[in-house]
């Protein structure tokens, strides 16, 4: 108990190191018109699919049936979806930047908690394993903090702000870690699903606001394309 303690508080101080480097980058940005703001979204936009696409499924898919996957991704999407129409509801007065900023947030945080499972899961079997684990989870934190950024900052949100909610959307894979490091070797199918799940989740936030909000920006096509960028950027994110 006292061991998976430890190794939560440990992950989620570096998860929140990782998430707040990012935030910082993500924060730096100037928004002084509709397409900057339109480029940032469609990059974002793409980072999260490459990582989706290229890490979260493809893992979700070899630790269990497929048909486990499918539902998790079900669920992740009707879960977010939900969310999302009750934050509307309750702030039907804001913007649509401050919505998209909470589901982003609120989205990521749950991915890693996910991930906090796969690296307490890891250490618990090796511990070279979960050093190995550990090093891809805060390398690739670094540009899921600039997602949160980058939203929070089109929102308007102040730096401090930003970077008090970076961190705590980092220093949720501490949660994640700390039950995979007591319960030990968590069942696969269980990790399959949670992953699916998150990854349903961030597929919904790109699909329904990230790329509609961009296009009510900007109808600048060449603009769109950083969305392929940012896929490339998640692809080679994930093979860190």
């Amino acid at each position: 108990m006292q061991e998976a303690f430890l190794l939560g508080l440990s992950m989620a101080i570096l998860g929140a190191i990782s998430s707040l480097i990012g935030g910082i980058l993500g924060s730096i940005f100037n928004f002084k018109s509709n397409n900057m703001i339109s480029f940032l979204y469609e990059i974002t936009a793409g980072i999260m699919t490459g990582i989706v696409c290229f890490e979260m499924l493809p893992e979700s898919f070899e630790m269990a049936n497929i048909l486990y996957s499918l539902l998790g991704i079900f669920i992740g999407i009707i879960l977010i979806c939900i969310l999302d129409l009750l934050i509307q509801k309750i702030n039907k007065k804001n913007k649509k930047s401050k919505i998209i900023a909470l589901v982003v947030i609120l989205s990521m945080a749950f991915h890693n908690a996910i991930e906090g499972l796969a690296i307490g899961s890891s250490f618990v079997f090796s511990i070279s394993l979960g050093t190995s684990v550990l090093l891809g989870m805060f390398l690739h934190d670094i540009p899921e903090g600039m997602v949160v950024g980058i939203t929070s900052k089109v929102e308007g949100k102040s730096r401090k702000r930003i970077i008090i909610e970076s961190s705590m959307v980092g220093a949720c894979v501490g949660i994640g870690t700390f039950i995979g490091g007591y319960l030990g070797k968590i069942n696969d199918i269980y990790i399959s699903i949670s992953i699916s799940i998150a990854a349903g989740a961030m597929l919904y936030l790109i699909a329904c606001e990230l790329i509609p909000e961009s296009k009510e920006k900007s109808k600048n096509k060449i603009i769109y394309l950083s969305y392929v960028i940012g896929i490339i950027l998640g692809a080679l994110i994930s093979k860190i």
